[in-house]
């Protein structure tokens, strides 16, 4: 006979309640993997943002001194020197001579050392004023709403394949070509 007393006072098997060791080295494996994915992802992305954040800016500024040259009647251009530092200049109404312009947002700006830009022209489709002793712009922007035509390209010096163009014929506004 059995006794109710016995089979009531039998050990119970114990659930266990925690992690094994194998289940905790998978969470801290993951967990290893997205660190290393978010503490190098501004590393790469970086120059791509820096690329963009430039090639903006100036879009942003070739629309107002388009507008500006518009607006003042007056003649505005664009120049960029060897050490990428680039120059905004007007050439008032029934003057001859280019001026430099140093208000803002129009003041010189050094481009950052991690891009290089590279501004070409067609000089030969618009009347184009010409600056003297190299002083003055090579794009002009013209109080009719034209442009010299041009495309300026912002490249990375790391990756030349992250490069960006800002370009125009001539008449229609400034576009971002990646």
């Amino acid at each position: 006979m059995n006794s109710p007393v016995l089979e009531n006072s039998r050990p119970e098997k114990r659930k266990n309640r925690g992690f094994t060791l194998v289940e905790l080295l998978v969470v801290i494996l993951i967990i290893g993997i997205l660190l290393g994915i978010t503490l190098l992802s501004p590393v790469t992305g970086n120059t791509q943002k820096t690329v963009q954040e430039q090639a903006a800016r100036l879009q942003v500024l070739f629309s107002q001194v388009r507008d500006k040259a518009l607006l003042d009647n007056a003649e505005y251009g664009f120049s960029i020197d060897e050490s990428g530092r680039y120059h905004w200049w007007v050439l008032p109404l029934e003057s001859t001579e280019w001026i430099a312009i140093t208000e803002t947002p129009f003041q010189p700006y050094k481009m950052p050392d991690s891009l290089d830009v590279f501004l070409n022209t067609a000089e030969g489709e618009l009347p184009y004023l010409e600056p003297r002793d190299n002083e003055g712009p090579r794009v002009v922007f013209y109080s009719d709403y034209q442009v010299t035509p041009f495309s300026l390209y912002v490249v990375p010096n790391e990756n030349k394949k992250q490069r960006v163009v800002l370009k125009t014929d001539g008449l229609s506004d400034v576009e971002v070509v990646r």
